[in-house]
């Protein structure tokens, strides 16, 4: 029969063949007679079969009624026939899981492996939907950016059209909104734009692992950093990307950064010292306060002054250690050696500069018992200029008494000496720099309310006292998510000075300069709430308010 699959069929002994006849080859293997004949299996040869013959039970083609082109679909998009049977309909075999319990060897129960490899599992997809819509976060950042580039009349007052810089404006503008609805940086968001554009345009194909889910976050920013200078249609993109494509997700992020650098210095070879010099063009230094009182400072700069830096930190930190009586650690001692060499402390060119500390004064006591301070309520905070820093007007000088003894915090109240744009720090390092100010400045409150009294100015400019005090109060830029300094930015009156706005605290607001100028030229709206918080109300119709100042 064409096209029928042979069979090998054991037949019980005693059936009889078609024609109606013993068969000749029901027996038992030893030799014995078949219809009178021995039978020599080393001799025999076998006799054609004839499936005809047999009745067999029809078996029907579980694909006869399927139309192929509905499995194919077209040459160019083929489909799996797994794709058209549904799950529900296959059985679940429970023994699986004790199968692979027992080839893991595993001495748990089988409870116990077979809820961790579902956890697991669990762990394993949740990473690839993070990174799947991280890719997809990066996307609409990069078109929200692209829709306020092309089309600036969404952000800026009609106006602001014409001026030169509208485009990059608006853009500022998107990031802007994006930055409030996100809690995050605008230089964050303009970064992760940028990051979606070098993906999607320079390397395709790590794009779409990470699209995938397969490469994570961390890896893709690595992908992005290695094609850093290759400008679009660079012949040398394909292979960058199709090296960085084949190993990314595979293996782990530091090993991945090594192989990117490896694979970018070979294709890139001839133009080190340029690279080099473009990346040094963006040394800094920068700041991360974190918990307890403490902080990072970060400097960006060659690795040739990083090893000259850390060699001589740690010459100096080696040499101190061998005094007899000295106690601390290497990683302590050249973390005071660096803070020394930076302050410049003990030195005639010691860094003056004012850092502002406010220390309720109910809590300060003098260490020779009973607080020796100046006229003024008991909970007017000091505003200190500390490192020696000249207070300012209004000012009272807080003497040190007989012996000069620094002054103690004394715990009685619930509250704390804060570092202006920092938070709270503890009264020991508060004692230190109030004793260490030779002036200070003090603003008076409310004796009932503690809330400040207001200085009726009549005047445009502000005096220093009520910027410090503006400062004070909001600490950082008032624009929601923005965490530049406020002392740093400008002052914004919220109604005009030019239409009857007055330069009073209640009608004062921090502005770092760029959402100064994003307050004055866009569609953006900033209102002054009673609590001190400032709402913005973005042209899209959201409102962000940040939690009240303290």
């Amino acid at each position: 029969m064409q096209g029928m699959t042979a069979v090998l069929a054991l037949i019980p002994a005693g059936l009889e063949s078609p024609d109606g006849s013993a068969d000749p080859l029901v027996g038992s293997a030893s030799g014995e007679s078949f219809g009178g004949e021995s039978f020599d299996a080393a001799s025999f040869e076998a006799m054609p079969f004839d499936a005809d013959a047999f009745d067999l039970p029809f078996v029907p083609d579980p694909l006869a009624d399927v139309d192929p082109f509905v499995l194919l679909g077209s040459l160019d998009e083929l489909r799996d026939p797994a794709d058209l049977i549904d799950p529900v309909d296959l059985s679940q075999y429970p023994a699986s899981a004790e199968a692979e319990h027992e080839w893991a060897g595993a001495a748990a129960s089988v409870d116990a492996f077979a809820e961790l490899c579902s956890v697991l599992d669990a762990s394993e997809q949740a990473q690839f939907a993070v990174n799947r819509a991280m890719a997809t976060h990066l996307a609409a950042t990069r078109r929200a950016l692209d829709i306020a580039a092309h089309d600036p009349a969404v952000y800026l007052q009609p106006g602001e059209l014409g001026r030169p810089g509208a485009s990059e404006l608006a853009v500022r503008a998107a990031a802007t909104e994006l930055s409030m609805r996100l809690h995050v940086s605008v230089s964050t968001i303009r970064s992760r734009a940028h990051e979606a554009a070098v993906l999607q345009d320079r390397l395709p194909q790590v794009w779409a692992r990470f699209v995938d889910g397969v490469a994570s976050y961390a890896d893709a920013r690595v992908a992005v950093d290695s094609a850093a200078g290759f400008v679009p249609g660079d012949g040398r993109l394909v292979e960058l990307d199709e090296g960085l494509a084949a190993v990314i997700g595979a293996i782990t992020t530091a090993r991945f950064r090594q192989q990117a650098r490896t694979l970018r210095a070979r294709l890139d070879r001839d133009v080190l010292a340029e690279r080099h010099a473009r990346a040094f063009t963006e040394r800094r230094v920068t700041v991360e306060h974190v918990d307890d009182g403490m902080a990072w400072l970060s400097l960006y700069t060659s690795q040739v002054d990083a090893v000259k830096i850390m060699t001589r930190l740690d010459a100096t930190a080696r040499r101190d250690a061998g005094h007899p009586d000295e106690l601390r650690t290497l990683a302590q001692l050249r973390a005071d050696a660096a803070t020394a060499w930076l302050t410049g402390a003990g030195t005639p060119t010691a860094a003056r500069v004012e850092v502002l500390v406010t220390v309720p004064l109910l809590n300060v006591a003098r260490s020779t018992g009973g607080a020796q301070r100046g006229p003024g309520a008991d909970n007017d905070p000091a505003v200190i200029g500390a490192s020696g820093a000249s207070g300012t007007g209004g000012g009272e000088v807080l003497g040190g008494g007989p012996t000069g003894a620094a002054p103690t915090i004394a715990g009685t109240r619930n509250e704390f000496a804060t570092l202006d744009g920092v938070g709270p720090i503890d009264d020991v390092t508060a004692a230190r720099l109030l004793g260490e100010a030779s002036t200070f400045l003090r603003l008076v409150t409310d004796p009932v309310t503690a809330a400040p009294l207001a200085l009726d100015r009549t005047r445009y400019r502000l005096t220093k006292a009520q910027r410090v005090w503006l400062a004070l109060v909001h600490e950082r830029c008032t624009r929601s998510a923005c965490d530049r300094p406020a002392y740093v930015g400008d002052v914004d009156h919220e109604l005009e000075w030019s239409r009857g706005g007055r330069s009073n605290p209640e009608n004062l607001c921090p502005l770092c300069r760029g959402d100064h100028t994003l307050k004055h030229c866009t569609l953006f709206t900033q209102t002054k709430n009673s609590d001190d918080t400032v709402t913005w109300r973005s042209p899209t119709g959201r409102n962000y308010t940040d939690p009240p100042p303290f």
